[in-house]
């Protein structure tokens, strides 16, 4: 098994290797599973990534769920804190910390529920739920203080053997271009 660090260097190099096309193509794939399942179906609001160029598509998922009659959130991060804020589209989105776009302050704030989706970013997944992000801890302590439904996002080839650190929180669900994990419940 590989170590957490250099695992996390191998795969953002390769990721960003993947071109535009292909990444869209995986993306929608990746979409069109998340939308057939159960958790996404009879969820209230969907608290959801907004992707950098490298990471997995996330604007049809928000734009979906918004269609659907569904509250829309995305994070914003401040001072080792993470927090979401509902969003309508992409008039509610400013270039934030780590140069990804957040909502602006003056959207609300998201309320959440055991029925909320929180739509998880990595850059891979166990077949335990767990995930090497990018380091900082934001979602692990999200999720060490709020009840909702993790589903994880990942390439099929990003689905790695690793060992947790002590703190990492799993997901409920990985879903890849090719598959629906489901690892609890």
């Amino acid at each position: 098994m590989q170590v957490k660090s250099s695992l996390r260097k191998e795969l953002l190099a390769a990721r960003s290797l993947i071109s535009e096309e292909k990444r869209r193509e995986l993306s929608f794939k990746i979409s069109e599973k998340l939308f057939l399942t159960e958790e996404f179906k009879k969820a209230d609001s969907i608290f959801c990534y907004i992707n950098k160029k490298e990471e997995i598509y996330t604007d049809t998922i928000i734009s979906y769920a918004l269609s659907m009659g569904k509250k829309a959130a995305a994070p914003l991060c401040r001072g080792g804190t993470m927090i979401f804020k509902y969003i309508t589209g992409k008039n509610d989105l400013e270039k934030g910390c780590f140069s990804v776009y957040e909502p602006k302050e003056s959207c609300p704030d998201a309320g959440i529920s055991p029925c909320t989706v929180c739509i998880t970013p990595a850059i891979c997944y166990n077949r335990q739920g767990y995930r090497i992000g990018y380091g900082k801890g934001f979602y692990d302590r999200f999720f060490e203080k709020n009840e909702c439904v993790k589903i994880g996002l990942c390439f099929e080839e990003n689905i790695r053997d690793f060992f947790p650190d002590k703190g990492d929180k799993a997901v409920d669900i990985i879903v890849t271009e090719k598959d629906v994990i489901k690892i609890k419940g």
